[in-house]
């Protein structure tokens, strides 16, 4: 396995135990990763994971530290207040922050990442309500 995979394996766990039990405050019903199809209809709220982009940021000798962007779209039924969205959004921050995920260093701010939120009502008829949380971490991996 690489620092990557690791990572993202760590992420799509914790990400998964966001329930009311675990703690928090959403009840997340599934969180569908890189390449996994969502059905139709699947049940809310769920977690949409992707990665953006992951770059190298500097190298030296055979190891590099790449900085590597998320993007977890939380979806909620129509009915979700903007409350709901943000107590998502905290609820993903909250997971991301406990413990230490595998090899990820501190930014230049000195946090362990950097994260923006983007909060969408429902448009035209649509049956969600979605928040869009961006993260952004630095890694290292060894080559």
């Amino acid at each position: 396995m690489t620092q990557a995979t690791d990572l993202s394996e760590a992420i799509q766990a914790r990400l998964e135990a966001i329930t009311p039990a675990n703690g928090y405050h959403s009840a997340v019903a599934r969180v569908y990763g890189f390449g996994e199809t969502k059905p139709d209809r699947a049940p809310t709220p769920y977690i949409l994971a992707r990665i953006v982009s992951d770059e190298l940021e500097k190298a030296v000798g055979s190891k590099a530290s790449r900085l590597i962007v998320y993007e977890f779209e939380g979806v909620l039924p129509r009915t979700a207040s903007l409350q709901d969205l943000q107590c998502l959004h905290h609820d993903i921050l909250k997971t991301l922050g406990v413990d230490s995920l595998p090899g990820v260093r501190p930014l230049q701010s000195g946090w362990l990442f950097e994260e923006s939120a983007e909060f969408d009502p429902d448009h035209n008829g649509s049956t969600a309500r979605t928040v869009i949380s961006t993260i952004t971490l630095r890694y290292v991996e060894t080559y």
